[in-house]
């Protein structure tokens, strides 16, 4: 028969409450506990009465040990007490050095055996020490790991992934998902993050702190940011947007650390984590969190070209001058109206807007307060300015970026596309 310390503790305690009488040939009162444990458990039937323990032959692999000041019972002990003619005995379920708790049959008076088993925790008077079974050694628990996000391809926005103590890289995520892991103490040893918008300029650089080394370089998007495979672990990180994305995006990300669990979001190149309290980055979480858009002058020049666009949900941007782009390119937002002025005049150039759900309104750069895109625009130049320059534009429309140039009045954008324009360029070429 084979059985654990911790099986036999937990048998123990399955006694509690319960009048054990299993037979009294081999012993009385609370052998009774001691004897159906040995038969039941290792096939050996304890006999006599408590202080019979101290001396009786045991079987192979029991040990018996006395007390001593400085000996420390185990759980599953069978402790032996020297308590007058007949002693008294129980099974150990936890000890430190001036206490023991134990279970047993009748450990207080009138000591007949007739009473429920009883968790009791005692002081060591009388203790003259206990019979140690042979117990399996107990097999560790094999530790629980995180499971990995699911994987999946790098996607618009951003992107970022940890590779974790244990388990190793975790998949990407993006755009405020955890990377990482809480509740299993597993340190990040390593990061990467990528930037992904093909309309934007720009990219991602971050640098993180690892434990023992102290700040790292900092790398570029899709680099590996602290190590792998050399059991360092990150305490902290920074990271900023570069080129034309960081005057579109805040870059904002949070760090779970050991002991603190998650701390302040911070951007832009500022801290997460700790330096100096040497606790392990476990979890990280990004996002992108859109700048207001700055854009042009709030009055128009009073002499050349003039535009401005009104975007959904933005409302006017600012104007802009020849050849200058208005509106945005990369962040979904669609054009509702378009204002062309030249010589500050908006008499000079008729507009006419191809809007949705409406189709084309002549005189028109489209609508406000409707939530109606505007998808195509023809521009000419009046009051005689025609005969003195060609009006020359190009759109930027949604999922197919900048078109070409054309001018006079031809159509720039689509129409039955259902696509809205998101930027236009407009400039003034002399004939």
């Amino acid at each position: 028969m084979t059985i654990t310390k911790e099986e036999a503790v937990k048998w123990a305690n399955s006694k509690i409450g319960q009048k054990v009488d299993y037979d009294k040939a081999h012993g009385a009162q609370c052998m009774d506990l001691i004897v159906q444990f040995g038969v039941e458990k290792f096939g050996h039937p304890f006999t006599g009465n408590a202080i019979d323990l101290a001396s009786q032959s045991l079987p192979a692999g029991f040990q018996r040990i006395k007390n001593t000041p400085d000996f420390l019972p185990l759980p599953g002990d069978i402790f032996i007490w020297d308590q007058g003619q007949y002693g008294h005995t129980g099974i150990i379920t936890s000890a430190t050095m001036t206490s023991y708790t134990s279970v047993e049959q009748n450990g207080e008076a009138p000591f007949d055996g007739s009473g429920p088993a009883k968790a009791y925790t005692r002081s060591y008077a009388n203790f003259l020490g206990v019979i140690r079974p042979p117990y399996t050694p107990s097999t560790p628990a094999k530790p629980k790991l995180p499971p990995k996000n699911t994987a999946r391809a790098i996607a618009k926005g951003i992107n970022y992934e940890t590779h974790i103590s244990k388990v190793g890289w975790m998949n990407n995520v993006k755009d405020g998902e955890l990377s990482g892991s809480t509740g299993y103490k597993l340190p990040v040893e390593a990061i990467k993050i990528i930037f992904k918008n093909n309309s934007i300029k720009g990219s991602v650089e971050y640098r993180a702190h690892v434990a023992g080394t102290g700040w790292m370089n900092w790398v570029k998007s899709g680099a590996i940011a602290g190590t792998t495979g050399k059991s360092k672990v990150l305490e902290a990180f920074q990271a900023k947007l570069t080129g034309e994305a960081a005057n579109y995006y805040h870059l904002e990300y949070q760090a779970h650390v050991a002991g603190k669990g998650w701390l302040s979001w911070v951007k832009n190149g500022q801290t997460a984590g700790t330096t100096g309290e040497k606790r392990n980055l476990e979890a990280m979480k990004m996002k992108l969190v859109r700048k207001p858009i700055v854009q042009g002058t709030s009055k128009p020049a009073t002499k050349g070209l003039a535009y401005r666009l009104h975007l959904s949900k933005e409302g006017w941007l600012g104007y802009v001058t020849n050849n200058q782009m208005a509106g945005t390119t990369g962040l979904g937002i669609g054009a509702e109206c378009l204002e062309v002025l030249v010589d500050g005049n908006k008499s000079n150039v008729q507009i006419d807007a191809h809007v949705a759900e409406k189709g084309w309104l002549t005189n028109s750069g489209g609508t406000l307060g409707e939530k109606r895109s505007l998808q195509a625009v023809k521009l000419k130049l009046k009051n005689g300015l025609e005969k003195k320059y060609d009006i020359h534009y190009q759109v930027h429309v949604a999922e197919k970026g900048w078109l070409a140039w054309v001018k006079n009045g031809a159509t720039a954008g689509t129409t039955g596309q259902k696509l809205a324009i998101q930027a236009i360029r407009i400039k003034l070429t002399a004939k």
